[in-house]
Order: C-alpha cells, then structure tokens, then sequence
C-alpha cells in the first residue's frame, strides 16, 4: 500500500503556506478546487450525477433509483430513503488496512444520512402513493471514484445534483373497488408514460457539506490528499447547511476537537461559503429558485470555480 506520511519539514512547509493564505496548489485558505458537474451518467437510474473536485483528483458518482415497496408499519404514510456511501478500492491506495476502507464507508454513510435526515431533505409524506399500500423508496448510492482528499463534501455536492435532478414516473391513486370485509382498496396507475410528464423528487431542505479544517492555527476548506496526510490535519468539524443558509447539523471528524465557545463562530464562517457553492452547483444544474430544473431529461452539467 502506499502512504501519504509526510516528514516534518512537508508539514512545516503546508503550514507555512495557509499561514500566508497562499497553499500549495496557490489557492486561498477559503478557496475549493474547480468543480465539475455532470448528470444523467446513468441511464437506467432516476437520477445520476458525477462531481469532479480539481483536475480528477476526487471524484464522485451519485445515482438515485425509486422502487415501488410497502412504506413500514411505523409510517404508514411515508416512503423511505436509504442512503449508502462506498470507497472505491483504487481511490483507498493510501490505506493501510481494509479495515480502514470499511470504517471509511461507514463513517461517511452514518454522517451523510443523518445530515439528511436531520435537514428533512425529502418530503416523506410526498412519497406515499396509497397510505399503508404502497410508497416510494429511494435509494441514494454514492461512490467515490477516487479520493484524493475532502471526501465527505464531495459525496454532498454529487448527492445534491442527482436528487435535484432525479425524476419519478406520474402515479395517481385510485379506488380498486372494496375487500371482503367491505373496506375500500386502495390501488394506483401509471398515468403516464412520457418521460417530459415525469415529476422531481419531493424536496424540501437539501443540504451539501462545507469542511473546516484546522492546519497549524487557520482553519482551510476542500482540503487536498497532501494537506490531508498524517499530522497534516489537526482538526475537522462538517457543517450541513441547506438551501436557506441553516445549519443542519455538524459532524466531528478525525484528528483533535474544538472548544464549544469556537464552533458557533466556525458554523457562521461556513455558511457564506456553502451558499456559494450551492449557488454554482444550481447554475451547473440549470435549477432555478425554487428547486424547479430547466430542460431536464438529458445530459448535462457544467463546471465550476471557486
């Protein structure tokens, strides 16, 4: 396996450089990478993009796909979401262990579903058909492609563009005449199979993930496989902030913690940024306010700069 330990005089030289607001690649401490969107890579799927971040250095596919199922006897009027997030075995070259690449998984599918799930991404309800009968559920399924730093965040932008860009079939419920016991069935058809009459997802809060990372004494976002090598990262808070500039929620990463008096400021210092990236990726995906796609159905995407 390789590694990405560095000497004491590469971190001292990656340090120097955030302190000078100046880092290796000649970005500024609050600058991401260039990010490249794409959608509609999957054909089969509801939904699919691809986010590059910097010249193919992490790259992440997300693809959505909806089946038919009965919701849970828990919510009998609410569909279901299931999130996964999986490291290509090429993009983990610099892990010493497999180990370390099934934590990794878990580590990045627990924070991302709970980021969702906290922000009440979708709609739940609007994704009941007949209650108790039948719903949608989605799946959301991401994989990193390759991994040459700030995972987590890239994972949330390729997230963002394959929901807001995923479509289901146009379902109506309709009355299938009534039971033994004289208790109305509940029953639903295809109302259409045209794909420009199919409709978006149900959403309502989504959110993307801004990193703060902590390098000698600055905090830098989108932080580069280099920056991320042992000892290089002392510290790392992810903030989820949706469409509106809330803070969803905040997840610890590796290395040292924070004092509780700084992690309100740091909150306050992501969310400008989040905003900005999140109104580059709706300009890549040609979403206008409200959510609403312009010319879905096809390839597209675009490209970025921060």
């Amino acid at each position: 396996m390789l590694s990405l330990a560095r000497s004491r005089t590469e971190l001292a030289f990656i340090e120097a450089g955030v302190a000078q607001d100046v880092r290796a690649d000649g970005r500024r401490r609050i600058d991401y990478r260039e990010i490249s969107v794409a959608v509609d890579v999957h054909p089969s799927a509801n939904g699919s993009a691809r986010v590059i971040l910097g010249q193919g250095a992490t790259e992440v596919l997300a693809v959505v796909k909806a089946e038919l199922s009965q919701p849970s006897h828990e919510h009998p009027k609410r569909g279901k979401l299931e999130v996964n997030v999986e490291v290509s075995p090429l993009a983990l070259l610099h892990r010493e262990t497999a180990r370390d690449g099934e934590d990794l998984n878990a580590d990045l599918t627990k924070a991302f579903e709970t980021f969702l799930v906290r922000a009440e991404a979708l709609d739940m309800e609007a994704l009941c058909i007949t209650p108790g009968r039948f719903s949608w559920t989605i799946y959301l399924d991401m994989l990193v492609l390759e991994g040459q730093g700030n995972l987590l965040d890239t994972v949330s932008f390729a997230a963002y563009a394959a929901l807001r860009t995923a479509r289901l079939p146009k379902i109506d419920a309709i009355s299938g005449g009534l039971d033994a016991a004289n208790n109305p069935i509940e029953d639903f058809e295809l109302s259409s199979t045209d794909i420009s009459e199919a409709i978006g997802l149900p959403i309502k809060n989504l959110p993307i993930c801004i990193s703060l990372n902590r390098i000698g004494n600055f905090l830098v976002v989108d932080t580069a496989a280099d920056e991320e090598a042992e000892g290089g990262v002392q510290g790392r808070v992810t903030v989820a902030v949706d469409e509106t500039g809330h803070v969803c929620g905040i997840h610890k990463g590796a290395g040292g913690g924070f004092p509780a008096r700084e992690l309100q400021g740091m909150t306050q210092h992501v969310v400008p940024i989040a905003l900005k990236v999140l109104e580059g990726l709706k300009a890549a995906l040609g979403v206008e306010d409200g959510g609403k796609g312009k010319g879905q159905g096809g390839s597209g995407g675009g490209r970025m700069s921060r």
